[in-house]
């Protein structure tokens, strides 16, 4: 079988590859060589110098059956190729090495980086990272995956590991008898002397609040939040009242939210039929509106009859029997406010009331809703 192993330098790719020859049975008791890890402990982990003249790139030739061969920095070996060169005969033995029973272990820093051949023969990938906050994940395909691709990261098994301690000091690593250091972001170090300021900061807000807040400070606020409503009571007594037969006028404060009405279709539907100023909408209560669509004006014009507000705006709606009725006998307006007389001597006589007219016209109203010029009939 061949294993890929990938990562950046100081992702812990040696310090995995000698904790797995420690630690998997399955590795062990079997003639094991190992290309590019200098100066590993023969004691702790058993294995055979590489006969002279061979190594890694030519290991199809001296190989023995059953054995493992690790090769670090693989790309040494079998970097990427252009399409149409010889393939090298070590990556074809690739193809039979199950023939022998070998197992195969290959490093490197990316899969870029190795002939696409050997690629196409991987069976386990193994990407290890570490992000800016130190934590350290890997990446495993049952091939050989793309780290840099969002769906090869996606279908990836993904998990975080820590680097094996127990092996450090078997073998040398970057030619310095060193550990792997891992360097962290700042804010691995700025949140919890944030974390600790905001508890200090909440708690000192809470204790100051706490001391202005006196018990008889909260007597106050809770005498003044009472006396509130009273006072808002007494202002809605002292509203002005309306007149029988003026117009109601409206407030100049704001009307409660809680008592504000939601308009419906139906309360624009007239309590009279043919009469639309009947509506609820238009009732004395409602200091919303401010005029009714009342007739002031009726004017019959062939076979039709249109009565018009003092807006000089038709009323839709209207009754035509009540219009022609308007037409020809005049209009009472109960909601009009009544004209003061003037005495001039104290037996002065009352001016007579206008009699109705009725107009006559031979076209139809004007586009512009105002009547045309026409003669009165008395």
């Amino acid at each position: 079988m061949i294993y890929l192993i990938t990562g950046q330098p100081g992702t812990g790719k040696t310090l995995r590859m000698i904790s797995m020859l420690k630690n998997r049975k399955d590795l062990q008791g079997r003639p094991l060589y190992i290309d590019g890890i200098p100066e590993v402990d023969p004691d702790k982990i058993p294995h055979e110098p590489l006969p002279e003249g061979c190594n890694g790139g030519n290991w199809h030739e001296w190989l023995p059956t059953n054995a493992i061969i690790v090769i670090d920095e693989c790309q040494r070996y079998w970097r990427q190729r252009s399409n149409g060169s010889t393939v090298p005969p070590a990556v074809q033995a690739m193809e039979t090495h199950r023939h022998k029973g070998v197992d195969i272990f290959l490093l490197t820093q990316h899969p870029r980086l190795i002939d696409i051949n050997v690629k196409s023969f991987v069976e386990n990938h193994v990407h290890l990272s570490k992000s800016q906050l130190g934590n350290r994940r890997s990446w495993e395909w049952q091939k050989c995956g793309n780290p840099d691709n969002k769906g090869d990261v996606r279908d990836a098994l993904v998990k975080p590991y820590t680097l094996d301690k127990n092996v450090y000091g078997l073998y040398k690593s970057a030619e310095l008898h060193t550990k792997i250091k891992t360097g962290r972001s700042m804010w691995v170090y700025l949140f919890p002397i944030a974390l600790l300021a905001a508890i200090g900061l909440g708690t000192w807000a809470f204790l100051t609040l706490k001391n202005q807040l006196s018990p008889q400070t909260m007597q106050q606020v809770a005498a003044q939040a009472a006396s509130e409503p009273a006072a808002g009571k007494g202002e809605a007594d002292a509203a002005p009242q309306t007149d029988a037969g003026h117009y109601p006028q409206p407030q100049q404060q704001q009307p409660d939210p809680q008592e504000a009405k939601t308009l419906k279709a139906e309360d624009f539907q007239p309590a009279l039929d043919g009469k639309p100023w009947t509506a609820p909408v238009y009732a004395p209560h409602n200091t919303s509106i401010q005029t009714m669509p009342f007739p002031v004006g009726c004017i019959k014009s062939g076979n039709k009859c249109t009565c018009y507000t003092d807006q000089a705006t038709p009323i839709r709606g209207m009754d035509k029997g009540l219009c022609l009725d308007f037409a020809e006998n005049g209009i009472y307006n109960p909601y009009k406010q009544p004209q003061q007389a003037v005495q001039t001597t104290a037996n002065t006589a009352p001016a007579p009331a206008p009699e109705s007219s009725v107009m006559a016209l031979d076209s139809k109203a004007r586009p512009d809703l105002m009547p045309p010029p026409f003669t009165s009939v008395q």
